[in-house]
């Protein structure tokens, strides 16, 4: 007779007191504690769940993540538990590891539990171009190569100007081309966002904060981390295709994944223009979502890859689409990526129904690991005792 236990095993590292490799023991310990108390309730498997960084921040640490599991399959095992099976949240491809996986987009999943299916929204003929934290090239760079080339007439967007020092010098430098009397006129004319949410969590952004009773971890209790992917439905109204802006990889050249604000847009019923990685495009292409290049000027955009003609090819897309809407008939694309991804839904929640029929893991287990809209109850802070 199975009983199961989820229990996370990320938790979010105080880069002020450890370094990666002081780090890694300490993780050992708190997850061995909590195997520990899975043993004294009766279980005897285990569900090991990176679901916030999933798998990508290991992709460069790969050897001293697999020795990591090796100890803790050890321990386990010794202490009775019959199986460890690990789901990730990101960074599905990865091999050679000690343990069952599974890969259950962390993403996709916020997305799936933030919006209503279908949600009712009224198409317009502009182009929504959702950002973030600015200091990126498909950021700041592509929102100035819109506001040059005239377009954002014909644009809703979200954009918030750098509130950190770094980011400050990344910005102006990467926008050298303006006059600072220009680059002040450009970050007045398009600072905007849809709610306040975002702002909650600024303090806790750039190396340079000076703030020094402010903690990463308390970045859990902030009114974006709660939920972060989403934005109301009311953003998409007026808007008929998106471009969005992806983020790469924090820590190495993983790229193939892409995050919510992909998903967004296919949950929106929205045809998009990708500025993002060349492997984020590939991406998608192979779990065999349309990304729409025949309607382009320039279809092969995606896989250039210098960054800045890759972004220059997008606002050619981008002004292409908008005076061409008339030319295109996209619908047959839209509605299966759109089925495409309630299948993906559809499959994950399958799976989950099967570890609680199998491995008798408890329902408000899978509900609170997979069926919330935020990061608050995944990001994990480090006892005071370590």
């Amino acid at each position: 007779m199975y009983k199961g236990r989820i229990i996370n095993f990320e938790w979010l590292c105080d880069y002020s007191r450890y370094t990666p490799d002081e780090f890694q023991p300490i993780v050992v310990k708190l997850i061995k504690k909590d195997i520990d108390a899975a043993v004294a309730d009766g279980c005897n498997i285990i569900i090991g769940v990176y679901l916030l960084d999933g798998f990508l921040y290991h992709s460069h640490r790969f050897t001293q993540f697999v020795n990591l599991l090796n100890e803790i399959v050890s321990y386990a095992t010794n202490l009775g538990i019959a199986k460890i099976i690990i789901i990730s949240g990101q960074g599905e491809f990865i091999d050679s590891l000690p343990v069952e996986h599974h890969f259950i987009d962390y993403n996709t999943r916020m997305i799936y539990n933030s919006y209503s299916i279908n949600p009712n929204v009224v198409a317009g003929n502009k182009f929504l171009f959702l950002t973030g934290m600015p200091s990126r090239p498909n950021r700041i760079g592509l929102l100035s190569k819109f506001y040059d080339a005239g377009l954002l007439e014909n644009a809703k967007w979200s954009f918030f100007a750098p509130w950190t020092e770094p980011d400050k010098k990344w910005c102006r430098q990467h926008l050298s081309h303006y006059t600072d009397m220009q680059y002040e006129k450009f970050l007045k004319h398009c600072e905007y966002s849809f709610d306040d949410r975002y702002e909650t969590a600024k303090p806790f952004y750039g190396t340079n904060n000076s703030n020094t009773d402010i903690q990463a971890h308390d970045m859990a209790q902030t009114e974006w981390c709660k939920a972060p992917a989403h934005i109301d439905s009311e953003a998409f109204n007026d808007t008929w295709f998106s471009v969005v802006s992806e983020g790469p990889n924090y820590w190495g050249d993983e790229n193939r994944f892409v995050t919510e604000k992909s998903w967004r847009a296919i949950l929106h019923k929205q045809p998009f223009i990708l500025a993002a990685e060349p492997d984020q495009y590939g991406y998608l292409t192979s779990l065999g979502y349309r990304t729409f290049e025949e309607y382009l000027l320039i279809p092969n955009y995606g896989n250039i890859i210098d960054e800045d003609e890759r972004l220059n090819a997008v606002v050619a897309n981008t002004k292409h689409w908008i005076e061409n809407k008339h030319l295109h008939n996209m619908q047959q694309d839209i509605e299966h990526n759109y089925r495409l991804l309630l299948k993906e839904f559809d499959d994950k929640n399958k799976l989950l129904s099967q570890f609680e029929t199998d491995y008798n893991i408890p329902k408000s287990e899978i509900d609170f690991y997979f069926n919330g809209i935020g990061y608050d109850r995944i990001i994990r802070k480090i006892p005071d005792e370590f």
